[in-house]
């Protein structure tokens, strides 16, 4: 009631609307500002085991929905506005995978040096007008004065122009990423990546054997029609001929089933003498 009784003229209450309503432009800015933030933090970046993507990709949305915007800003100039990974730090993810299906993207912003920095800045200030427009601006400004109201007035004109030219960047960074994922899931759903993802044949034409689908084929025959450590290639590949139609030696650049065994190095192979005089191949899973 203080307050009130300190009213200095009757034109307050009308400035007081004013600020109100420029207050609430600049917060309902904020928060769409703080929206965008938090798809771009939570979609930039997935890695795991392909069967756990969709899981994992939740809960990377449910986290982002939890931090401040302050965090959220951190998370965005560290990961989102850096240079991309080293190749070292990519062989190790490669390399930790092991031999499960693993899926890992990132996606990032590159800018120089001079560039990121100003931009670290920037965005801190952006935090800091947030919470001064959260936490302080009743304590800095007298809104039961025409000068404090006045002074608003003038402080949210430039609050918003601030906060607007922050949330059309980052609007057009958005934009920038879903064409990068747009590109991405295109290739995904075409027959390059599927060759990659299920059978190791890369965007060259060459093949990870160890892995290739080709040689898991060979390897499972080799579990079912094994005699006495071996087993004899012209069985294999009628079983995997009816089992796995789509997986052939021409698929992966070979002539030939015994070009498979020889090219990829996976197996140890035999020849024998067969009663109508006919060499049989043989081959068993070289032993690490």
């Amino acid at each position: 009631m203080d307050e009130i009784t300190a009213i200095p003229s009757d034109d307050v209450p009308d400035l007081q609307r004013i600020v109100q309503r420029k207050l609430g432009r600049c917060l309902l800015r904020l928060q769409q500002y703080e929206r965008l933030l938090k798809v771009i933090v939570a979609h930039g970046e997935l890695s795991g085991p392909a069967d756990q993507l969709h899981t994992i990709r939740e809960q990377k949305i449910a986290c982002a929905q939890k931090k401040t915007m302050g965090t959220l800003v951190g998370m965005l100039t560290e990961s989102r506005l850096t240079l991309p990974p080293r190749n070292e730090e990519e062989s190790q993810t490669e390399a930790d995978a092991g031999d499960q299906s693993w899926f890992s993207y990132r996606q990032q912003l590159e800018m120089p040096a001079e560039h990121y920095e100003a931009t670290k800045v920037a965005l801190k200030e952006l935090v800091d007008l947030r919470n001064e427009l959260v936490h302080h601006f009743l304590v800095r400004f007298d809104l039961w004065s025409e000068s404090g109201c006045q002074a608003a007035d003038g402080f949210l004109e430039e609050s918003y122009e601030t906060i607007n030219r922050h949330y059309l960047n980052l609007h057009r960074w958005a934009k920038t990423m879903d064409v990068a994922r747009a590109e991405m899931a295109s290739f995904i759903q075409s027959q390059a990546f599927r060759d990659v993802l299920t059978d190791d044949i890369r965007g060259d034409g060459s093949v990870y054997w160890p892995g290739s689908g080709i040689c898991r084929c060979l390897r499972e025959a080799e579990t079912k029609l094994a005699e006495g450590g071996w087993t004899r290639l012209e069985a294999a590949i009628h079983w995997i001929g009816s089992t796995y139609p789509e997986q052939t030696p021409q698929r992966y650049g070979c002539s030939s089933w015994r070009h498979v065994l020889h090219e990829s190095r996976q197996f140890e192979i035999r020849k024998s003498q067969a009663d109508n005089k006919h060499t049989a191949v043989w081959y068993r899973c070289k032993i690490s």
